[in-house]
């Protein structure tokens, strides 16, 4: 049976509890109370007796460890210091993010949480586990519902624009609800990527929402990949025919992908192949204006599925006119989730045409 949220913070206190007997420095635990742990906030005592003598710890229990309730515990913490000089303040929460665990640390405090990350450290006892930095406890819609493709629009347009903007104009934008941009506001506040007030919403810390979207990201999805004869100056000319007939043509998305812009705006290799985001009449124009054949190897044309309706909507203007090729955020997406050459390119897209995001390398890819 899975655990309530009030559930998990009561085992963590029993959890932590365990966890300082086992230490060879502890000699004794006092509870001066027992913890009467409500639905979003908890506080509990525990004294711990070492040869150093009696080291009291506050604890503050929250449901969630996203930075903004983890600052909020913090600063209760730091007021109950300062009321009873000595303690020591430690945080509890089913999961406690890496960002949050920062904070607690630049104030001296401590953190406890059931993914199995801690930290207590006081006189005599140092007790550091850094066991993961993926919360075990969120479900796949909680992790994504930001980087949803409509929740994807509004993150766009807020990281296009170094002005605060409101809801209503973000969401006119983007075709999306007002619910949807106050969903998507309360999660980037919660992870104190952007402030919100009279002005409206802004993004304060661009390059750690754009890390952790290509992090989060799977690659598109591959519905065709055929062979053309056609190449060089020529294929440009039915591709730009391709593209005329499109704008007669009743269709939703029609755009070219990856690799394709990224060597249009910013060559970095020389990797050949044409790649596009399209619908069924889409893929239907592709496979007749470049004579497709399909095939399993040897491509050199490959079709994705566009997981957004509205894709164009952030769309770049491309030579020869009408050309138009996927946004730069969403080029990038796409290129760091399809390969180590692909993610060359991103980086150098990035640097070339997106210098505001200082985006460090994927640990794995750099290596």
């Amino acid at each position: 049976m899975e655990l309530t949220e009030q559930g998990r913070l009561e085992k963590g206190f029993h959890a932590l509890r365990v966890a300082l007997e086992g230490l060879p420095a502890v000699t004794s635990i006092e509870v001066p109370m027992e913890p009467h742990l409500r639905a979003y906030r908890s506080d509990a005592t525990l004294l711990v007796e070492t040869a150093l003598g009696k080291q009291r710890i506050e604890l503050e229990a929250k449901t969630s460890g996203e930075p903004r309730f983890i600052r909020e515990a913090s600063f209760v913490l730091s007021d109950l210091r300062r009321s009873r000089p000595g303690s020591y303040g430690v945080v509890l929460a089913p999961y406690i993010s890496p960002e949050s665990r920062a904070i607690l640390r630049g104030q001296g405090q401590g953190w406890f949480d059931l993914a199995g990350n801690c930290l207590i450290s006081f006189d005599g006892i140092h007790l550091e586990i850094a066991k993961t930095d993926v919360n075990p406890f969120s479900t796949k819609r909680k992790q994504r519902s930001i980087f949803s493709p409509k929740s994807g629009r509004i993150l766009k347009v807020l990281l296009s624009e170094s002005q605060p903007l409101k809801g209503i104009d973000i969401a006119s934008r983007t075709h999306v609800s007002a619910a949807q941009v106050s969903k998507v506001r309360e999660a980037l506040m919660d992870r104190e990527w952007a402030v919100s007030d009279a002005q409206g919403l802004r993004i304060i810390k661009p390059t750690a929402v754009l890390e952790a979207w290509r992090n989060d990201r799977e690659p598109p999805k591959l519905i065709y990949q055929g062979y053309t004869v056609k190449h060089g100056k020529g294929l440009d000319t039915y591709i730009q025919t391709l593209f005329m007939k499109a704008q007669q043509t009743q269709y939703q998305t029609l755009l070219l992908a990856g690799q394709s812009v990224a060597r249009r705006i910013a060559p970095y290799s020389r990797m050949t192949g044409e790649y596009f985001y399209a619908d069924s009449r889409g893929v239907e124009l592709i496979q007749n204006f470049l004579y497709l054949e399909r095939v399993d190897d040897g491509a050199n044309v490959f079709i994705y599925q566009p997981d957004d309706e509205m894709l164009s909507l952030d769309s770049l203007a491309l030579k020869p006119d009408p050309i138009r090729g996927t946004g730069l955020i969403q080029t990038y997406l796409d290129l760091y989730s399809m390969g180590d050459r692909d993610r060359e390119a991103a980086d150098y897209l990035l640097a070339t045409k997106l210098p505001q995001f200082q985006v460090k390398p994927d640990s794995d890819y750099d290596e």
